[in-house]
């Protein structure tokens, strides 16, 4: 079977599977395989457009090809945030495959949007190069097709608001992924449709677009400060736009508080939410990719709901959704699933806002959280969620404030050196503490015995980011301590503190189980 074949086969299982409603896991691996193979996915661009090319294009295989796509962004994503060049080079060869094809009139505007949607979903910017083509190729169809009637932009939107049952964030969500690759100028003009819309939840889901690029946000919020003069703006609105706030520059601010005082002068009255109720709060340990987990079993009314929320180390948070309308047997099955596939922990409210509140300070100024955050911090009655820097010294030592003085001093330290190299033999979660970047391959060329390698490891890959370890390290035990067993997650932290000292990093044992699982990892 020809690899073009191949995918094809691949993408009609996953539509049978979104046809049926639910994934088998050969469509949960499909993003693993694809992500290995870059090439792969230059085919399934040709795969969507020559789809999109037949008299009688199957909608379903678009969708398809999408979810394909989307799973090896996401990984690849994850690769190139951990410096592998290869996964960066692989995701820029997409976006210029599917702009060189739109251009060339291969890949139609309705394909390219199935395929640009993924982008959107892994949490990746889609690229001028991509929005310029898009414009072209829609000038292009509208010329075409001078005599067909203009798309009904406010039946659009009636459909939105019944497919996400008025959920505003789900709403922006959606919106969001079938307006990613639109030219800004576009995109204002179907945002305006949201701002002046008649449903609230409309409304509400504009806000989200206020944590946009500043070319959508800056002219967004004039629109939506006009809107909150005449009253469209809820309470429930001020509420959200009072956490965004705080979560964008400082430059930014100023559009944002404009809006909440217009709506203030209104003096719209907030609705009376029902009762929340937090029956399970988890948190996962920091895996070696930086990855952190949060999540929560909630009772609203009569409804239960999970939210889940994703930090990544040095991009803030990066994912943040609910599921709601679960029955209590199906949160506790993926609640199940969830731990077996990592180590989570018991946490509190005061840690969860405190942990968010370090990774909205850790982001990129220029990458705010989504917008599904508001809603995760609402659910969890979280107060206080504001970006605050949090170092590895202040965090080890506020863990370890209230320990006694027996389990922190030089006797303990030297045990818990010890015993770090344990760890990897007694925690699956540390499996994935190694790197992957390419100043592995770099370290490591030449060299043919283990020893060399992992020398060479530990010298010029672990040393630089030594930092980088020790706050994966502290964020773990920050996690561990939920649960009370104070001799584990005491030993972390104080070796997270050891870790930004400067005692040698070949005194560490845990740092040389790093280096072996590096050099395993690179042989792969």
């Amino acid at each position: 079977m020809t690899p073009r074949a191949a995918i094809q086969q691949i993408a009609r299982m996953v539509r049978d599977d979104i046809r049926s409603g639910e994934l088998s896991p050969g469509a949960h691996s499909v993003g693993e395989m694809l992500a290995a193979q870059p090439e792969a996915l230059l085919l399934i661009v040709d795969l969507t457009g020559a789809e999109g090319r037949k008299k009688r294009p199957d909608a379903a295989m678009h969708h398809a090809y999408s979810f394909m796509l989307g799973q090896a962004l996401d990984r690849l994503r994850q690769r190139s945030e951990s410096g592998n060049g290869h996964a960066t080079r692989a995701m820029e060869n997409v976006r210029a495959a599917i702009a060189q094809q739109m251009r060339s009139g291969k890949l139609a505007a309705t394909a390219a949007m199935a395929l640009v949607s993924a982008f959107s979903r892994a949490g990746i910017e889609v690229g001028e190069d991509i929005r310029s083509a898009m414009d072209h190729a829609m000038i292009q169809t509208g010329a075409d097709h001078q005599n067909l009637p203009p798309p009904d932009a406010a039946e659009m939107l009636k459909d939105l608001v019944k497919a996400c049952e008025g959920d505003p964030f789900l709403i922006q969500s959606q919106f969001a992924e079938l307006t990613a690759a639109m030219p800004v100028g576009l995109q204002l003009s179907l945002l305006e449709g949201l701002v002046l819309a008649d449903d609230s939840s409309l409304r509400e889901a504009a806000i989200g677009w206020l944590l946009a690029e500043p070319a959508i946000a800056t002219p967004l919020a004039s629109m939506i400060e006009e809107t909150a003069r005449q009253g469209l703006v809820s309470a429930a609105s001020v509420t959200n736009l009072m956490l965004i706030r705080n979560w964008v520059s400082e430059d930014r601010r100023a559009a944002i508080d404009a809006i909440i005082r217009a709506a203030r002068v209104v003096g719209s009255v907030p609705e009376k939410r029902r009762a929340i109720q937090v029956r399970e709060l988890l948190i996962s340990e920091r895996d070696g990719a930086g990855a952190q987990s949060i999540f929560a079993s909630i009772k609203q009314g009569r409804k239960n709901g999970l939210v889940s929320i994703l930090i990544k180390q040095g991009h803030g948070v990066r994912d943040a959704w609910v599921a709601p309308s679960l029955s209590r047997p199906e949160i506790e099955d993926m609640l199940d699933h969830i731990a077996s596939e990592m180590s989570v922990h018991e946490t509190t409210a005061e840690d969860t806002a405190f942990i968010l509140s370090s990774a909205l300070a850790d982001g990129s100024p220029n990458s705010p959280p989504p917008f599904g955050l508001v809603q995760a911090i609402t659910l969890l009655g979280l107060s206080d969620v504001a970006a605050k820097s949090v170092s590895v010294e202040d965090l080890v030592a506020l863990m370890l404030s209230d320990a006694d003085a027996a389990a922190t001093d030089a006797k303990a330290v030297e045990k818990a050196v010890r015993a770090s190299g344990r760890w990897l033999a007694t925690n699956p979660q540390l499996d994935s503490w190694f790197e992957n970047g390419d100043d592995v391959a770099a370290a490591i060329k030449g060299r043919r015995k283990i020893e060399d390698r992992i020398a060479a490891i530990i010298d010029k890959v672990l040393e630089p980011n030594r930092a980088y370890w020790a706050s994966v390290i502290a964020w773990s035990a920050f996690a561990q301590r939920g649960d009370g067993h104070d001799s584990d997650w005491i030993e972390m932290a104080l070796v997270a503190r050891e870790m930004i000292s400067e005692r040698p990093l070949t005194e560490i044992p845990l740092v040389r189980s790093i280096a072996m699982q590096t050099v395993e990892a690179a042989r792969t």
